[in-house]
């Protein structure tokens, strides 16, 4: 595999440009951490959004009766 990255050129310096250090480093689990923290939020809140949405639909389609039909009865057109 080609890999042109130069590792060996790395100094103490490159944690001057990242706030929270280098690797290794405690600031490195802490971000690591408010990123899964902040992910697993995100889904749970994405899964409950998205009940809410097929609740309401579902509320919607009972109130029209198109749930009480049977499957491959035609709509009623008026």
């Amino acid at each position: 595999m080609f890999d042109a990255f130069p590792f060996n050129e790395w100094s103490d310096k490159i944690a001057d440009f990242w706030t929270f250090g280098g690797a290794e480093s405690t600031g490195t689990w802490i971000m690591t951490a408010l990123g899964f923290a902040v992910c697993m939020i995100s889904f749970v809140l994405f899964i409950r959004l998205e009940n809410r949405k097929l609740d309401h639909q579902a509320e919607v389609l009972r109130a029209t009766g198109a749930l009480d039909r049977p499957p491959d009865a035609p709509a009623a057109t008026e």
